[in-house]
């Protein structure tokens, strides 16, 4: 479940939600239709991730799960498998993990790491601290919570 945001960030924590959750509470149209846009294609992005068969989970970060009416991005940290070679992915695997074909076919900013690997918890620690420059009018938080879908 997705918790009431907090000086309009999420609280602290990673918080696990549905896809069907996120939409319903990010995704629906405000001044704009950017926050619709951008659900669709993380619809579209949580669907190729769920049938790659090796990401396990995805966080989710950036302007659009804060209370920016007009969110200019989706962050993404994209989890696969601890036991996945790299070295040998096949090519639907490759774009749902790879940062270059995450960027270039749904406009997402996306850092992969693996299940339980410290590179997981580097990012987690990164993504949870608010940047008090690009978010000085937002909020006066200095940490804040992410979404995590199960896949």
């Amino acid at each position: 479940m997705i918790p009431d945001l907090e000086d309009s960030v999420l609280p602290d924590g990673v918080h696990d939600c549905t896809p069907e959750e996120v939409a319903a509470r990010f995704g629906r149209f405000q001044r704009t239709d950017r926050r619709v846009m951008l659900t669709a294609r993380l619809m579209a992005y949580l669907d190729d991730a769920r049938r790659s068969g090796i990401v396990v989970a995805v966080l989710i970060d950036g302007s659009y799960v804060t209370a920016v009416e007009e969110p200019d991005d989706i962050d993404l940290i994209v989890v696969r498998r601890a036991d996945v070679d790299t070295t040998y992915l096949r090519p639907f695997e490759y774009n749902a993990t790879s940062k270059r074909m995450v960027r270039t076919t749904y406009k997402f900013d996306a850092f992969p790491a693996a299940d339980g690997s410290v590179e997981l918890a580097e990012r987690l620690a990164y993504f949870m601290q608010v940047n008090p420059v690009k978010h000085s009018g937002l909020t006066s938080r200095t940490t804040k919570g992410l979404l995590r879908v199960l896949l």
